[in-house]
């Protein structure tokens, strides 16, 4: 045929921490007997193929302990006490750049969800950043001191 085979290019996979995949990260692999630099640009996601030219290559992120991702959105559970959540206060919650303030409201039910703006993984095409889901869990105490339970049957008494 006159357009000649399309010549099949090369693909590899490599395996990237989940917090490199979200800020980029540059990586030395070997390419056919070949060192090469990369550039991984920040942003992207478990299976994204990149393309080099003269070769693919399939992106695997290895799993976090305390973030989640789903594209460019980020889920971390945050357990608050008791005492925090009938009151209110603040606390301070991981992102992907680090600690965040953020202010709970008197009586956080357990499963909220709190969202943080622009906290998340940035957009592999196009701009913007995706935003950070926080679900707060209420921590029931298993033990109390007698007076924490004095104060705890009164609340009881008067229906609260």
């Amino acid at each position: 045929s006159p357009f000649g085979r399309a010549r099949q290019v090369p693909r590899y996979s490599l395996t990237i921490d989940f917090m490199d995949a979200i800020s980029g990260v540059e990586k030395e692999v070997e390419i056919e007997g070949k060192r090469r630099k990369i550039k991984i640009p920040g942003g992207v996601d478990e299976g994204s193929i990149i393309n080099f030219g003269d070769f693919m290559l399939s992106v695997n992120i290895r799993p976090h302990d305390v973030f989640e991702r789903d594209g460019a959105d980020i889920y971390v559970r945050v357990s608050i006490p008791f005492s925090l959540a009938t009151l209110g206060g603040q606390i301070e919650v991981p992102s992907v750049d680090g600690e965040v303030k953020i202010r709970v409201r008197p009586g956080t039910q357990s499963g909220t969800m709190m969202r943080l703006r622009g906290k998340g993984a940035p957009h592999l095409r196009g701009r913007g950043i995706g935003d950070e889901y926080v679900r707060i869990t209420v921590a029931v105490p298993e033990r109390l001191t007698r007076e924490q339970k004095r104060i705890i049957e009164e609340m009881m008494e008067k229906g609260l």
